[in-house]
């Protein structure tokens, strides 16, 4: 059952897409190192050879690269049952490969919606699902229920204290937690 035909953007890097393990992997590669996911704490992450920015500027315009990106464990059962209930939309701020990003949605979801923008406060919707907690911020300040996607890099006491000052605004670890808020809250 659609909730009166409300709109559910979700965020593709980390969120739909394991970006960080990609950029990780090819990190290790490149320099030799042994860089995880869990060690990317802030959104500019430095590895010593390279940023976390400044891989995703010499990744991401490779459409090899893009289309390798794994999916996040869990995030197809909940894209399924997700848009029984909502009208779906990918919405990113990538720069680069935007036909390879619409290309990496379609080979793992099918034909959905995918809009770039420079933020997300720039379209229409009801619900975000994000990993950048000032998105999600800056839409509960708009008044829409917006999910802050637990990761290493927004996983910390400050953000969710900010959090907790916008009643839209909700921190989650999994998938299921969102199913259950929009079952409860419809």
């Amino acid at each position: 059952m659609k909730y009166n035909c409300k709109t559910f953007i979700i965020d593709i890097d980390g969120v739909a897409c394991e970006h960080a393990k990609a950029i990780c992997k090819w990190i290790n590669e490149k320099y030799g190192l042994n860089s995880k996911v869990e060690d990317v704490t802030t959104w500019d992450h430095d590895f010593g050879p390279v940023s976390f920015i400044k891989a995703v500027e010499a990744c991401y315009p490779n459409e090899e690269f893009i289309l390798g990106m794994e999916v996040t464990p869990g995030f197809l059962d909940f894209l399924e049952r997700i848009k029984t209930m909502v009208s779906v939309k990918f919405v990113s701020s990538r720069k680069y490969s935007h036909k390879a990003s619409r290309l990496w949605i379609a080979k793992n979801f099918g034909e959905i919606e995918t809009v770039f923008v420079e933020s997300k406060k720039d379209i229409s919707f009801d619900y975000l699902l994000d990993d950048n907690h000032q998105e999600v911020i800056e839409a509960s300040i708009r008044g829409q229920t917006s999910f802050l996607f637990k990761r290493p890099w927004n996983d910390n006491q400050k953000i969710r204290t900010e959090l907790t000052k916008h009643k839209c605004a909700h921190f989650v670890e999994s998938f299921p937690e969102i199913i259950s808020f929009l079952e409860q809250n419809p």
